[in-house]
């Protein structure tokens, strides 16, 4: 009886293994597609005047590519200082992140990148003629509450934004 029992366990741990891994993944053009459709889905920067910068991180760099609004440009770190240099002023920027609540579930967060630009020379390892500095925006002490959250649903067969901080109130 014993023995059974062991190996009913044994064969149980070896079906759940990786299946974690197996949850909590999903496929980058699919990650892709929530990403258009969260930066889409933001009239506050739809709306606004002058152009919304985006930070060209892993993310950003295969969603530049993509059918995104003509309101964002995708730049590097060096264009963004070199952009903040040319203009004499801190430039706001988004950094686009994900958190994966489940398999059907993904949080879309716009974190907020300040980069000040200055033109200077200073010595850290060897003679430098730029100087620049990141700074985050703090988030808040509300806990975590995600600016988007996309829902796969399952009889549309596609993703839907049903809460966070940027939704829009249906009713």
């Amino acid at each position: 009886m014993r023995k059974a029992f062991v190996i009913i366990l044994t064969f149980i741990g070896f079906l759940s293994f990786g299946q974690e891994t197996e949850l909590n993944s999903i496929e980058k053009n699919e990650l892709d597609s929530i990403y258009v459709k969260a930066l889409n889905s933001r009239f506050d920067l739809l709306l606004s005047s002058g152009w919304k910068y985006i930070e060209l991180n892993e993310n950003g760099k295969r969603i530049s590519k993509l059918n995104v609004s003509d309101r964002y440009k995708f730049l590097t770190n060096e264009e963004l200082i070199d952009l903040s240099i040319k203009e004499k002023k801190t430039i706001r920027v988004l950094r686009l992140t994900h958190k994966i609540i489940g398999i059907d579930t993904v949080d879309v967060n716009f974190g907020i990148v300040n980069v000040t630009g200055k033109r200077k020379i200073h010595f850290n390892n060897g003679l430098k003629f730029k100087k620049a500095d990141f700074a985050l925006n703090c988030g808040g002490t509300n806990g975590y509450v995600p600016d988007m959250r996309f829902v796969f649903d399952r009889k549309k067969n596609n993703w839907e934004l049903i809460g966070g901080k940027y939704k829009i109130p249906t009713e």
